[in-house]
Protein backbone atom coordinates (compact mmCIF):
# COMPACT_ATOMS: atom_id res chain seq x y z
CA UNK A 1 0.00 0.00 0.00
CA UNK A 2 1.31 3.27 -1.11
CA UNK A 3 0.25 6.11 1.53
CA UNK A 4 1.25 10.08 1.48
CA UNK A 5 1.37 9.70 5.57
CA UNK A 6 0.97 13.02 7.52
CA UNK A 7 4.39 14.46 8.67
CA UNK A 8 6.28 11.23 8.32
CA UNK A 9 8.56 9.90 5.39
CA UNK A 10 6.60 7.70 2.47
CA UNK A 11 5.30 4.24 3.15
CA UNK A 12 5.58 4.65 6.77
CA UNK A 13 2.11 4.48 8.51
CA UNK A 14 1.54 7.37 11.46
CA UNK A 15 -0.14 5.61 14.35
CA UNK A 16 -1.89 7.18 17.84
CA UNK A 17 -3.54 5.24 20.36
CA UNK A 18 -6.59 6.86 21.65
CA UNK A 19 -8.73 5.12 23.82
CA UNK A 20 -6.76 1.70 24.01
CA UNK A 21 -6.99 1.46 20.34
CA UNK A 22 -4.73 1.60 17.54
CA UNK A 23 -5.76 4.77 15.48
CA UNK A 24 -4.13 5.44 11.67
CA UNK A 25 -4.01 8.66 10.70
CA UNK A 26 -3.57 8.53 6.82
CA UNK A 27 -3.17 11.13 3.58
CA UNK A 28 -4.09 9.96 0.67
CA UNK A 29 -5.21 10.64 -2.64
CA UNK A 30 -6.89 8.34 -5.41
CA UNK A 31 -3.60 8.22 -7.14
CA UNK A 32 -1.71 6.68 -4.51
CA UNK A 33 -4.71 4.51 -3.17
CA UNK A 34 -8.00 4.21 -5.07
CA UNK A 35 -9.09 1.00 -2.93
CA UNK A 36 -8.77 2.83 0.14
CA UNK A 37 -10.53 6.12 -1.35
CA UNK A 38 -12.99 3.76 -2.62
CA UNK A 39 -13.61 2.62 1.21
CA UNK A 40 -14.00 6.00 1.95
CA UNK A 41 -16.60 6.88 -0.33
CA UNK A 42 -18.70 3.66 0.62
CA UNK A 43 -17.93 4.82 4.48
CA UNK A 44 -19.70 8.33 3.52
CA UNK A 45 -22.63 7.14 1.85
CA UNK A 46 -23.80 4.70 4.30
CA UNK A 47 -23.38 7.33 7.00
CA UNK A 48 -25.19 9.64 5.15
CA UNK A 49 -27.94 7.56 4.29
CA UNK A 50 -28.31 6.54 8.45
CA UNK A 51 -28.98 10.49 8.66
CA UNK A 52 -31.55 9.71 5.35
CA UNK A 53 -29.76 11.61 2.91
CA UNK A 54 -30.61 10.06 -1.03
CA UNK A 55 -29.28 10.94 -4.15
CA UNK A 56 -25.96 9.97 -3.64
CA UNK A 57 -24.15 9.44 -6.87
CA UNK A 58 -20.63 8.04 -6.37
CA UNK A 59 -19.53 8.42 -10.57
CA UNK A 60 -20.50 12.07 -9.88
CA UNK A 61 -18.20 12.14 -6.87
CA UNK A 62 -15.78 10.25 -7.91
CA UNK A 63 -14.67 12.35 -11.08
CA UNK A 64 -13.39 14.93 -8.76
CA UNK A 65 -11.07 12.18 -7.25
CA UNK A 66 -9.48 11.56 -10.39
CA UNK A 67 -6.18 12.37 -11.31
CA UNK A 68 -4.95 13.69 -7.56
CA UNK A 69 -7.01 16.85 -7.48
CA UNK A 70 -8.84 15.33 -3.91
CA UNK A 71 -6.76 14.47 -0.74
CA UNK A 72 -8.53 12.38 2.10
CA UNK A 73 -7.83 12.02 5.67
CA UNK A 74 -8.96 8.72 6.98
CA UNK A 75 -8.75 7.37 10.16
CA UNK A 76 -8.51 3.66 10.28
CA UNK A 77 -9.36 1.25 13.72
CA UNK A 78 -7.49 -1.59 14.88
CA UNK A 79 -8.55 -3.68 12.59
CA UNK A 80 -8.24 -1.55 9.31
CA UNK A 81 -11.95 -0.09 9.53
CA UNK A 82 -12.98 3.15 8.14
CA UNK A 83 -14.00 5.45 11.53
CA UNK A 84 -13.92 9.05 10.34
CA UNK A 85 -13.00 10.45 6.97
CA UNK A 86 -12.85 14.09 5.67
CA UNK A 87 -11.81 14.99 1.86
CA UNK A 88 -10.08 18.53 0.39
CA UNK A 89 -10.65 19.14 -3.34
CA UNK A 90 -8.73 21.13 -5.16
CA UNK A 91 -9.99 22.59 -8.02
CA UNK A 92 -9.41 20.44 -10.81
CA UNK A 93 -10.60 20.00 -14.78
CA UNK A 94 -14.31 19.29 -13.06
CA UNK A 95 -14.38 22.13 -11.32
CA UNK A 96 -15.50 21.88 -7.53
CA UNK A 97 -18.59 19.90 -6.09
CA UNK A 98 -20.30 23.30 -4.82
CA UNK A 99 -20.27 24.31 -8.60
CA UNK A 100 -23.15 21.98 -9.49
CA UNK A 101 -25.42 23.30 -7.01
CA UNK A 102 -28.14 25.95 -7.72
CA UNK A 103 -28.78 29.17 -5.41
CA UNK A 104 -32.06 28.92 -3.79
CA UNK A 105 -32.97 32.34 -4.11
CA UNK A 106 -32.14 32.94 -7.86
CA UNK A 107 -32.30 29.43 -8.87
CA UNK A 108 -29.37 30.12 -10.67
CA UNK A 109 -26.02 27.97 -11.28
CA UNK A 110 -23.55 28.48 -8.45
CA UNK A 111 -20.67 30.50 -9.71
CA UNK A 112 -17.61 30.03 -7.66
CA UNK A 113 -14.40 32.74 -8.25
CA UNK A 114 -11.45 31.70 -10.17
CA UNK A 115 -8.19 31.11 -8.59
CA UNK A 116 -6.51 28.61 -5.96
CA UNK A 117 -9.94 27.46 -4.26
CA UNK A 118 -10.82 24.43 -2.80
CA UNK A 119 -13.56 22.51 -1.06
CA UNK A 120 -13.78 20.46 1.94
CA UNK A 121 -16.54 18.04 2.62
CA UNK A 122 -16.93 14.06 2.65
CA UNK A 123 -16.65 14.49 6.43
CA UNK A 124 -17.95 12.02 8.28
CA UNK A 125 -16.78 10.07 11.76
CA UNK A 126 -18.02 7.50 13.97
CA UNK A 127 -16.37 9.18 16.98
CA UNK A 128 -16.53 13.06 17.77
CA UNK A 129 -12.74 12.68 19.33
CA UNK A 130 -11.98 11.14 15.94
CA UNK A 131 -13.47 12.92 13.65
CA UNK A 132 -11.86 16.12 15.18
CA UNK A 133 -8.38 14.71 14.43
CA UNK A 134 -9.51 14.27 11.07
CA UNK A 135 -10.86 17.89 11.16
CA UNK A 136 -7.20 19.36 12.33
CA UNK A 137 -4.90 17.08 10.08
CA UNK A 138 -7.82 18.60 7.20
CA UNK A 139 -7.44 22.14 8.52
CA UNK A 140 -3.08 21.84 9.02
CA UNK A 141 -3.70 20.71 4.91
CA UNK A 142 -5.32 23.96 4.06
CA UNK A 143 -3.01 26.39 5.84
CA UNK A 144 0.15 24.14 4.14
CA UNK A 145 -1.70 24.65 0.38
CA UNK A 146 -2.34 28.43 1.02
CA UNK A 147 -5.74 27.98 -0.75
CA UNK A 148 -7.29 31.58 -1.62
CA UNK A 149 -10.62 30.25 -0.38
CA UNK A 150 -11.53 26.55 1.11
CA UNK A 151 -15.11 26.54 0.80
CA UNK A 152 -17.48 23.74 2.83
CA UNK A 153 -21.45 23.44 3.33
CA UNK A 154 -23.88 22.29 5.96
CA UNK A 155 -27.35 20.86 6.02
CA UNK A 156 -29.11 24.21 7.19
CA UNK A 157 -31.19 22.13 9.60
CA UNK A 158 -28.37 20.21 11.32
CA UNK A 159 -26.82 23.73 12.14
CA UNK A 160 -24.94 21.73 14.83
CA UNK A 161 -22.51 20.80 12.06
CA UNK A 162 -21.83 24.34 11.31
CA UNK A 163 -20.55 24.93 14.37
CA UNK A 164 -18.30 22.03 14.38
CA UNK A 165 -17.15 23.34 11.49
CA UNK A 166 -16.51 26.54 12.87
CA UNK A 167 -14.18 25.69 15.46
CA UNK A 168 -11.91 24.47 13.12
CA UNK A 169 -11.50 27.93 11.16
CA UNK A 170 -14.59 27.90 9.13
CA UNK A 171 -17.38 30.95 8.79
CA UNK A 172 -19.87 31.91 7.39
CA UNK A 173 -19.15 32.87 3.79
CA UNK A 174 -20.21 37.15 3.07
CA UNK A 175 -19.74 36.65 -0.41
CA UNK A 176 -21.50 33.64 -0.85
CA UNK A 177 -24.25 34.25 2.09
CA UNK A 178 -27.29 32.73 -0.02
CA UNK A 179 -28.16 28.95 0.51
CA UNK A 180 -27.71 26.52 -2.24
CA UNK A 181 -29.28 23.14 -3.58
CA UNK A 182 -28.10 19.89 -5.62
CA UNK A 183 -31.52 19.31 -7.37
CA UNK A 184 -31.31 15.24 -7.40
CA UNK A 185 -29.76 14.93 -3.33
CA UNK A 186 -31.66 15.68 -0.17
CA UNK A 187 -34.28 13.32 1.78
CA UNK A 188 -36.87 11.38 0.76
CA UNK A 189 -40.30 13.04 1.05
CA UNK A 190 -43.60 10.41 -0.37
CA UNK A 191 -41.41 9.13 -2.79
CA UNK A 192 -39.31 11.97 -4.15
CA UNK A 193 -36.23 13.44 -3.28
CA UNK A 194 -36.88 17.07 -1.82
CA UNK A 195 -33.15 18.57 -2.27
CA UNK A 196 -31.43 19.70 0.96
CA UNK A 197 -30.83 23.34 1.28
CA UNK A 198 -27.10 24.61 2.42
CA UNK A 199 -25.09 27.20 4.02
CA UNK A 200 -22.10 28.12 2.90
CA UNK A 201 -19.31 28.36 4.53
CA UNK A 202 -15.28 29.61 4.06
CA UNK A 203 -11.95 29.08 6.17
CA UNK A 204 -11.14 31.87 7.67
CA UNK A 205 -6.60 31.45 8.18
CA UNK A 206 -6.37 33.40 11.33
CA UNK A 207 -8.52 31.79 12.83
CA UNK A 208 -7.28 28.16 11.90
CA UNK A 209 -3.54 29.04 12.38
CA UNK A 210 -4.91 30.46 16.56
CA UNK A 211 -6.96 26.76 16.70
CA UNK A 212 -4.19 25.04 15.22
CA UNK A 213 -1.60 26.65 17.38
CA UNK A 214 -3.25 25.82 20.68
CA UNK A 215 -3.21 22.20 20.05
Amino acid sequence: MSYNLLFNPPNKVCTKIEKNNLIQYLNCNYESNPNLVERAREFVQFQYSKLEYAGYDPGFDRQFDLNGFSQYFIALDENDEIIATSRIVSRGPFGLPIEYSYRSDTGKRTVIEDGNVAEMNSFAALSISVGIKVLILSAKYVLKQKFNSTYGLYDVERPAIGRLYNQFGAIESKLHSYKIYFPNYGKLTQGKIRPTEWAIQVSDISKIIAKISHM
